[in-house]
């Protein structure tokens, strides 16, 4: 009987709100304004939305297998601590760069679906440069920095390769990744990253890098 009881008194209550709605509105006439603003406001976002991604997609380019995407070479500033150049057809950027070893990162756009169909090609975007240190002690040190070596302006929050990475691909798009790892750093070594359709592949162009990927085999 307790919730029975319960039961009652709940819609007891119920009724009260509904009688007071009715009372207070019950023609409704507040109805029509208030969809036409909610609408109006999702509208506003959605486009808001649309004009992120647009800035978003013109960053990336398309993949073209066995390009040259990017350069890097490596000058030593002190024990464990070097400067990128780092150049991808644009004016250098020079990157600082801790540790014993580097990678980097690529993300990309895979098209499926009707993007397909239409002949959309797949695209990519470089993500970030990082160090790696031999010992994992220092290791520790160096993964608190989630910002290190970012390659393009765009901030976690409103990355939307990261947006779409997390909502697992959708129905015309999905996202991607590409990973160099491990690779052995070099004073005065320079390196070319060629993409193609699996990942990112390291291309010795002087005699640093060549002897620094020997030493890693």
């Amino acid at each position: 009987m307790q919730y029975y009881g319960l039961a009652g008194l709940v819609l007891v209550v119920v009724a009260l709100i509904l009688l007071t709605v009715l009372r207070a509105g019950w023609r409704l006439s507040w109805l029509l304004p208030w969809l036409k603003g909610n609408l109006l406001l999702l509208a506003v976002f959605f486009a808001a939305g649309l004009t992120i991604s647009a800035w978003e997609l013109q960053q990336f380019k398309v993949l073209e297998t066995g390009a040259n995407v990017a350069t890097l070479e490596f000058r030593k500033l002190g024990p464990q601590q070097y400067e990128v150049i780092y150049t991808a057809g644009a004016e250098p950027q020079s990157i600082p760069l801790k540790g014993d070893l580097w990678q980097l990162d690529a993300q990309v756009l895979r098209w499926q679906g009707i993007g397909l169909a239409v002949g959309l090609r797949d695209g990519y975007r470089l993500h970030r440069l990082t160090g790696r240190y031999l010992t994992l002690e220092q290791q520790r040190g160096l993964l608190s920095d989630e910002q290190r070596g970012v390659l393009h302006q765009t901030p976690a929050w409103r990355d939307a390769w990261r947006w779409l990475d997390r909502l697992e691909g959708g129905a015309i798009l999905e996202a991607d990744a590409f990973l160099l790892r491990f690779m052995p750093i070099a004073e005065g070594a320079r390196f070319g990253i060629e993409i193609g359709e699996t990942g990112l592949t390291p291309v010795p162009m002087n005699r640093q890098a060549m002897n620094a990927m020997q030493r890693s085999e």
